[in-house]
Parts: structure tokens; sequence; C-alpha cells
């Protein structure tokens, strides 16, 4: 039978996962999302209405590097349309992407139902309402000492910023302090949802493209590095004969293989010079985030393992798990050799991209001291003209 991945599962580890970029925003989703469903119960929309809205608030801040919080009805806000853009191809998502969209456009006395003869959704006014209301909590204060402050702020700027009817439905809600605490220490669930999406190994697939660009957003130095590895990956398994599902599995352990690195600091993800030896020693732990984030949010031990072990090597020199020889599956030293030669040939504000001749002289060393697979780098040694077309610099 074939296994399903749960798409309000996936989407709960990775939002944690992006919130946990900046201390202050830790839950950040979770609450937008308690907060949006809530709102939109009060407010009488359907299930479907209600979960398609929950997604919207997990990945409200895919297109979002910073902490900026605009609001116009006029203008797209540009993380908005970013982070809309980022699963707009996504046919299960399309929805999603309009209510992700529009979710910045401020009510403006009405003027914000509407943006360019486009209906503004008004599961995007929900979500508008709840971004608000989290970005003016305090989070180091008890959440009842903060009910009354956040209740006068929406009243203040209620009649410019939000639809009336949005606002009153979370003004009838806040006299309840139950409805404060399941904002702030719930979350969302996929039991909470009949209508909760299972999506197959192809839908995975499809998602696993989408997170690897906004992963690669984030990083903003690596911009195609998710999508350049998958591609060197799919061709070497192609190669070795891999049949058409497993390659697709490894298609995903590529897409996904830095998603941990969407939890590290900015100054780390944006630094414009080599990493320092401190940097370096922060940065090891992004393996070991996809490993909590995929363990969490995907039912394939396999496909967890194969993303997670890119920086292993095969003399057990590697990190952060220090597996070594056999015990590192074929699929992994597939990605981890897709993830070097890429990751070499790019450039980085540091360096330029190498030329092709010194990252296969590189990497003939570490063929040498037993770190990557000897037979899988051949491949590449001798498809050079082929392998270097599916790069995208």
């Amino acid at each position: 039978m074939e296994r399903k991945v749960s798409l309000l599962g996936f989407l709960l580890a990775f939002s944690e996962n992006l919130d946990n970029q900046v201390p202050e925003k830790r839950r950040h989703s979770s609450r937008v999302a308690n907060l949006s469903f809530f709102i939109a119960d009060k407010l009488g929309l359907s299930d479907k209405e209600k979960y398609d809205l929950t997604i919207s608030a997990l990945l409200h801040d895919a297109g979002n590097g910073n902490n900026n919080f605009k609001n116009s009805s006029k203008e797209i806000d540009e993380h908005a349309l970013k982070g809309s853009l980022f699963i707009s191809d996504i046919p299960f998502l399309e929805n999603i992407s309009k209510i992700i969209k529009y979710h910045h456009i401020a009510w403006d006395f009405g003027k914000g139902n509407v943006y360019k003869e486009d209906p503004v959704p008004l599961e995007s006014q929900i979500l508008f309402l709840a971004e608000f209301i989290d970005h003016t909590l305090n989070k180091q204060r008890y959440i009842l000492k903060e009910r009354n402050k956040i209740i006068k702020k929406v009243k203040e700027e209620g009649e410019k910023l939000f639809n009336k009817d949005v606002m009153e439905a979370f003004l009838s809600l806040s006299n309840k302090e139950s409805f404060w605490f399941e904002v702030n220490y719930d979350t969302p669930s996929p039991e909470d949802f009949s209508c909760d999406l299972k999506l197959d190994i192809d839908g995975l697939l499809l998602l696993s493209k989408a997170i690897a660009r906004i992963v690669d957003y984030r990083s903003k130095i690596q911009v195609r590095h998710s999508r350049n590895v998958t591609n060197v990956a799919s061709y070497l398994s192609e190669k070795l004969g891999y049949d058409p599902e497993i390659i697709k599995k490894i298609k995903i352990a590529g897409y996904l293989h830095d998603i941990g690195k969407v939890s590290l600091p900015s100054s780390i993800l944006l630094k414009q010079e080599k990493l320092s030896q401190k940097d370096t020693d922060y940065i090891k732990v992004h393996p070991f985030k996809t490993y909590l984030t995929l363990k969490k949010g995907l039912p394939y031990e396999d496909i967890t393992i194969w993303a997670s072990y890119h920086h292993e090597k095969l003399n057990g020199k590697g990190y952060p798990f220090k597996v070594s020889g056999e015990n590192i599956p074929i699929p992994a030293r597939i990605i981890t050799i897709s993830d070097i030669y890429s990751a070499l040939l790019e450039n980085r504000p540091y360096r330029p991209g190498l030329s092709e001749n010194k990252v296969l002289s590189y990497m003939k060393r570490l063929v040498t001291e037993n770190y990557i697979d000897k037979d899988i780098f051949s491949i590449i040694l001798e498809n050079r003209e082929e392998i270097s077309s599916v790069i995208k610099l």
C-alpha cells in the first residue's frame, strides 16, 4: 500500500523551521494559523475554506527573508507576491497561492476588497488581521497581559486596515480566555480536518520542488542550489539504472536536503565573506535540522536518511551523524556528490564558481581520501558535457 503524506503535517514541520530563523518569531505561523482558524470559524466559513486558510497561514511568510510588516490597498507586498509565486504552479496549492498573494492588502474603508479588478479573498483579509495580531503580541509577556493592548490596537487601526466583519469576529472572540490560550499554546493538527490533503509520491515531488524554491530564496546566495543538486542527482540515478519510482524519491531528497538551513540565522546565510570557524561549526546543525523536519513531516525513512546524510563521508569524517562505508546508502552518496559538484560550480559571495576542471580535480582528491563514492563520481567524469548541461548557474 502506497504511503501518503499529510500536506498539513508536512507544512507544520516546515513552518516550524521557517519560524526558528528569527527567535522572536518562534511559533509565529502556528499562532497565525490558530487565529485565522478561529476567526474563520466565527464567520461560518466551510471546513475546506478553514483548511486552505490554515495552510496559507503556515506558508504566508515563505517569501519573507526578514521581519518587515507592510500594508497597502494600492500595491501587493513584495514578500506576499514572492511567497505566492513560489507555489503558484502547484495545482493543489492554487487557492493557497491567491490567499497569500493578497494577505497584505489593507481594507482601506472597502477599497481593499478588490485589487486591480481581482477580488481579494475573505481568507486573505482574515490572514492579514491574524498576522497583525501576532506581530503586535509581545511574546515575552503572559498572553492575557497582552489582550487589552491588542484589542485597543486593532480598534485603533480597524477602519483603515481591516474588513469590518473580520474585525468584529475577532473582537467577539477576544473576551474568552480560552481563545487566547488556544492561539498561544495549541498547534493545528491533520486530525482537525477531514479534508486534509494526502499526497502520493508525485504530489510530494511537486511540493518538494516548491519548498526548494523557498529554501534557496531564504539563503539568497544559492538561488538555484537545491534544484541543481536535484538535476544532477536525477541524472546520476538514471545512469545507475534506478527505476522511475526510486528516482522520484531521490529527487525529493535532493529538493529537500537543505530544508534545515531555513532555521539558521540570516547573519550566517547571507554572509558576504567566507564563513568563520564559529560560523562553520554552527552551520553543521543544518543536516540534523533537515533530519528532524523530514522525520516529523514524512512517512518515508529512506528519503529522510538520503537527504540528511549529504554531509557524511565514506571514511566517517563527515557530519553530523559520523556514519561511514556501507551505512551510507547509495542514494545518499548520490546526493552528497551532487551537492559538492553543484556547490563548487556555483558563485558564492566570497568566491566565484570554480571551473569544471578545478571542481573535478578537487573531487578526485575526495575520492582518493575516501570521502565520496568512486563509482558514482566516475559517471560525472565519463559524462562531463551532458551533466554540466543540467546545472543552471
